[in-house]
C-alpha cells in the first residue's frame, strides 16, 4: 500500500507499507494509525512545505475496537496486523544478512521459450509468395472511366436540350444551373465510394498477406532456430535452475558446518522470462525475479519479505506476460541485464551464459537486502 501525505506540494516522497490479512480473517483488520508530519508554523501546520507520513503506524487497537463497535456493531471485533515498511530493513527485523538462503523456484510465472512474434515482427519478411491475392487497380480504372463517361454523356445530351428549349427563362436557366451541378457531384460521389470500397479491399489484402507471411516467417525462424531453441528451455528449467543455484551458491568448507543448521532465510526464484529486447529481431535477455523472505523462530508470520527483480535492458512489451514492466512491489537491483543476440545463448557457453545471468539476478537482490541494513 502507498499512501501520500495531504497537501503535499512540494512533491514528498510516499510511503510504502505492506501488511497480512490472514485466511480465514475477520470482517475488519485493524493495521495501524498512521499520522501525518508537516512542517509547523505559528498559525499551524505549513500546508505549502512537504509534508510526509510517518512510515511506521501507531499501535491504537483499543480505539479500533471501539470504533468498530460503534460504526457497525454487527462486525466482530477487528484483527490487529500491524503494518511495516517496504521494504523492511535488516535492523528494524533483527536479521543477519541472507548469506546462504534455501533456494526455491515457483514456476507460474516461468516463461524460458523464445518469443516468436516477437522475433519475425521486427525483421525482415520473406517475399511475397507467388499467387497471393492482390487488388487489380487497373482493372478498375478501366470499368469506371467507361461508366462516368457514359453518364456524362448521357446527362450533358438531357441538359443541352433542356436549355436550348427554355433560351430567355430564368427559371429553366435556375433548373440548367441545377442539373449541371448534379453533373459534377454525381461521378464525384461514386468515384469516391469505389476508391474507399477499393482501399477497403486493399487493406483486407495487405493484412491477410502480412499475417500469412508472419506465420511463414515465424515456421522458418523456428526451423532455423530450433535447436538453440530447445538447449536454451532446458537450461532455463525450473529444476536445472533450482540445482544450479543450490551448487553454486554453497557455502564453503568452512562455512558448511554453520551453514548445515536451519537458517531463517528463503530465497525464491519467481520469474525467469527470456525477453526479447533491443531493435534487432534477434536480441534477448534474461529477466529474474525472487522473492525474500526470513522468519524468526517461534513466529508464523515472516519478519522480512520483499521482491525483487533484474529486468532487461530495452526489454520490448511482451503479450504473454501479465506484467509487460516491473509491477510496483518489486524492487530493482544494481544492474539490468544485457541485450545479446540469440547466437550467444546458443554457442558452446550458451548454457553458462544463460545460468550466469540467472545467478546475478539472485545474487543482485540478496546484495540489495545487505545494503538496505
Amino acid at each position: 500500500m502507498r499512501l501520500h501525505a495531504a497537501h503535499a506540494r512540494s512533491g514528498a516522497a510516499p510511503v510504502e507499507v505492506t501488511f497480512r490479512v490472514p485466511a480465514p480473517t475477520r470482517a475488519a483488520t485493524y493495521i495501524g494509525t498512521f499520522r501525518v508530519d508537516c512542517p509547523s508554523a505559528s498559525s499551524g501546520p505549513s500546508w505549502g512545505s512537504a509534508c510526509r507520513v510517518l512510515p511506521a503506524p501507531e499501535d491504537q487497537s483499543a480505539a479500533a475496537r471501539a470504533f468498530v463497535a460503534g460504526e457497525a456493531q454487527g462486525l466482530a471485533s477487528p484483527l490487529t496486523r500491524l503494518a511495516r515498511p517496504y521494504p523492511p530493513t535488516l535492523a528494524a527485523a533483527g536479521l543477519t544478512p541472507p548469506a546462504v538462503p534455501e533456494f526455491r523456484v515457483d514456476t507460474r510465472m516461468w516463461l524460458a521459450a523464445i518469443d516468436w512474434n516477437a522475433v519475425t515482427a521486427g525483421g525482415a519478411l520473406p517475399v511475397q509468395p507467388a499467387g497471393e491475392p492482390s487488388s487489380r487497380l487497373d482493372d478498375f480504372d478501366g470499368a469506371q472511366m467507361a461508366s462516368t463517361s457514359s453518364m456524362g454523356g448521357q446527362m450533358g445530351s438531357a441538359i443541352g436540350g433542356g436549355m436550348g428549349a427554355a433560351a430567355g427563362a430564368g427559371s429553366i436557366v435556375g433548373l440548367g444551373a441545377m442539373l449541371g451541378v448534379i453533373v459534377v457531384v454525381v461521378p464525384i460521389v461514386l468515384i469516391s465510394r469505389a476508391i474507399a470500397e477499393d482501399q477497403r479491399n486493399r487493406r483486407s489484402a495487405e493484412e491477410a498477406r502480412r499475417a500469412a507471411e508472419g506465420l511463414r516467417a515465424a515456421a522458418l525462424a523456428q526451423e532455423q532456430w530450433g535447436p538453440c531453441s530447445a538447449g536454451i528451455a532446458a537450461t532455463l528449467a525450473p529444476d536445472n535452475v533450482e540445482r544450479h543455484l543450490r551448487t553454486t551458491l554453497a557455502p564453503g568448507r568452512d562455512a558448511g558446518r554453520q551453514a548445515a543448521l536451519p537458517g531463517p532465510w528463503q530465497a525464491t526464484v519467481t520469474r525467469v522470462i527470456f525477453r526479447h529486447c533491443g531493435a534487432t529481431p534477434d536480441s534477448h535477455g534474461i529477466e529474474v525475479a525472487t522473492r525474500w523472505t526470513a522468519t524468526r523462530p517461534g513466529e508464523a508470520e515472516p519478519a522480512f519479505d520483499a521482491a525483487f527483480s533484474r529486468t532487461v535492458q530495452g526489454a520490448t512489451p511482451d503479450q504473454r506476460l501479465v506484467h509487460s514492466t516491473r509491477p510496483p512491489w518489486e524492487l530493482p537491483v544494481a544492474s539490468e541485464a544485457a541485450c545479446r543476440p540469440l547466437a550467444d545463448y546458443c554457442g558452446a557457453g550458451g548454457s553458462a551464459l544463460l545460468l550466469q545471468e540467472v545467478t546475478r539476478g539472485v545474487t543482485e537482490a540478496r546484495d540489495a537486502i545487505t545494503t538496505t541494513r
